[in-house]
């Protein structure tokens, strides 16, 4: 059961991914402005805590999210995502914007979108494209995945068929951007421009450049940069890199990012992440898969220590829309010994509907 190039590229869609939305472009305008509602959920059961007496067994409904996508007027298109995650406690637009995509190698939009820095921000975070239920370590305190603002966006790719170059990829876009204390938690800060802002003058500015080989690589580079901090004049940029090869069912992908945060007193905090995952896909349903990820601190920041978690599971796929997922989950501090109790079980189970 190879899952269907047709059936990957509409799933991508309805992430948002831009390219996708310029495929269902043409579809679209043959159904005359035809609104389709989609989306995609979750269920899972964990128990954390492993060899501790706070054990915890625990039901979490973590997505239930509706998805739009619709044909305006000729090259005009919208989409839009509600998110409502853990049962509903949690309710919020994940994104919504208007696309043009008139010009030929490019598509503009404008609106609140999923910043496209690296690869797990932009397109691989919903929990059934994902193959390892959660985040990797990192990719929510280093880079604040999964980080959607308000701004303008250019994407698109250029084919190239020269040697083993395929085509050049490309992300630009400016946005209003993270802001908080000076210092502050890079996971805490929200983006700027939100109604309890009384200002709004300082944007943030980044750029994904990517290039698809025909040999099954896939290879990509991202920047962002901003002032997080308007009344001490202090920047966040984000740097970051990321990789793919894939072939006969085997994948492996890997994806690093850096933040060099401002502090007063004309010093920088350095924080880092880094990911590597792989899996093979045997007999076409069952996909074992492990991802190994890591974060850095410095020491002067409240969260001292550095974290590694490594997950081993895999994936049972029941159809080409939904799966079954059973991962152990194990978390270190730098240098510690094994500790039990900070294992974890998790079954999932997702679909795309």
């Amino acid at each position: 059961m190879r899952i269907p190039c047709r059936q990957v590229t509409r799933l991508l869609l309805w992430s948002g991914v831009a390219a996708a939305l310029l495929d269902f472009g043409a579809a679209s305008r043959a159904r005359a402005q035809g609104l389709i509602l989609t989306g995609y959920a979750d269920l899972e059961a964990s128990v954390e805590g492993l060899g501790s007496d706070d054990r915890t067994v625990f039901f979490d409904n973590h997505h239930f999210n509706l998805i739009g996508i619709g044909n305006i007027i000729g090259d005009l298109f919208a989409a839009g995502e509600i998110e409502l995650e853990h049962g509903g406690a949690e309710i919020a637009l994940e994104y919504g914007y208007l696309l043009y995509t008139g010009i030929p190698h490019a598509r503009i939009a404008g609106g609140k979108f999923i910043v496209p820095f690296g690869r797990f921000n932009k397109d691989l975070h919903p929990s059934w494209i994902s193959k390892v239920p959660g985040r990797p370590e990192g990719f929510s305190r280093v880079f604040p995945a999964t980080y959607a603002d308000v701004g303008v966006w250019v994407s698109g790719g250029v084919p190239f068929g020269v040697g083993s170059l395929d085509r050049l990829t490309y992300d630009v876009f400016v946005v209003n951007g993270l802001q908080g204390d000076p210092g502050a938690d890079i996971r805490g800060m929200r983006p700027e421009g939100e109604p309890a802002d009384e200002e709004n003058d300082a944007k943030s500015y980044g750029a994904r450049l990517g290039a698809v080989l025909g040999n099954g690589l896939d290879l990509a580079v991202s920047a962002y940069r901003g002032k997080y901090n308007q009344e001490e004049g202090l920047y966040l940029t984000f740097v970051g890199a990321d990789a793919a090869f894939t072939r006969s069912g085997f994948e492996l992908r890997g994806e690093w990012v850096t933040a060099l945060q401002d502090v007063p007193g004309d010093d920088e905090l350095t924080k880092t992440a880094f990911y590597v995952q792989g899996s093979y896909l045997a007999q076409d349903r069952v996909e074992p898969t492990v991802r190994l990820s890591w974060q850095n601190f410095p020491a002067a920041q409240e969260v001292t220590r550095d974290l590694w978690r490594i997950e081993i599971g895999g994936n049972y796929y029941v159809s080409p829309s939904s799966s079954i997922r059973l991962f152990y989950l194990h978390s270190g501090e730098r240098k510690a010994d094994p500790e039990p109790e900070n294992d974890s079980v998790i079954a999932q189970f997702n679909i795309a509907f």
